[in-house]
């Protein structure tokens, strides 16, 4: 990612201004004392002292250096981290289910990736590179399906139109849509199939034939990482 001079100028004029420094937070987040960070950092204990005060503006080249020390992006500096609840997670099978209420716990989003339509899913795939992963999905505001959704990962649910006219298939087979965490392809005769990722089979029955109209979402995955670490590791 690249940040153009003004776009930077913005970011460090407005959180300068606020003198909202997180830099306390993020040496107890890291279990580091002052001594150490700036022993680490190469600079003078009083440095460090003051920029924790606010009695000194931490310049951007200075919070580059910071975050490389704490494993964070320069601007968790300036600004807290983005937070939403995650509420789901997606099973090997490509189902997607709720956490039970008391489950739901807030996670933080890349500053890159967050926006008021970010939809977080939890993997749920024991012995699977991605078990405990979080991917990110962009909800678009103008629920349609996009075509560089073929062939990728994709959030997925059904439309009120695929819903009505399978009514009766889905109450005689006992089946309901649930939004999936799949991949969509093109079966080269204008149709599509919703696929397992591992097996490489359509998830259920309703899903080995539809048409673009049968979705309202379709969303590729945008981001994935491990909560668990402290850097995200985008792929």
């Amino acid at each position: 990612m690249t940040i153009d001079n003004k776009t930077l100028k913005l970011i460090k004029n407005s959180h300068i201004e606020e003198r909202d420094m997180l830099l306390n937070k993020l040496l107890k987040d890291a279990d580091l004392s002052q001594a150490k960070f700036a022993k680490e950092m190469q600079v003078d204990a009083s440095t460090v002292n003051r920029w924790i005060k606010n009695n000194r503006t931490i310049a951007w080249n200075n919070a580059e250096k910071i975050a490389k020390v704490l494993g964070c992006h320069p601007v968790d500096i300036y600004k807290p981290k983005n937070e939403i609840k995650l509420r789901s997670y997606a099973n090997w099978d490509g189902y997607v289910v709720d956490y039970d209420k008391e489950e739901q716990t807030l996670i933080s989003i890349p500053y890159e990736y967050y926006h008021s339509n970010i939809k977080a899913v939890q993997i749920n795939a024991p012995g699977n590179h991605s078990d405990g992963e979080i991917w990110l999905f962009d909800l678009p505001k103008a629920k349609k399906f996009s075509k560089y959704a073929i062939g990728k990962l994709c959030y997925i649910t059904a439309s009120q139109l695929f819903k009505k006219k399978n009514e009766k298939l889905m109450k005689d087979t006992n089946h309901t849509c649930k939004p999936l965490v799949a991949l969509l392809k093109a079966k080269g005769n204008g149709k599509l199939s919703i696929v397992n990722s591992y097996t490489d089979e359509p998830i259920n029955d309703l899903c080995a034939d539809i048409g673009s109209e049968d979705l309202e979402y379709a969303t590729p995955v945008k981001a994935k990482y491990d909560p668990d670490m402290v850097n995200f590791l985008i792929k």
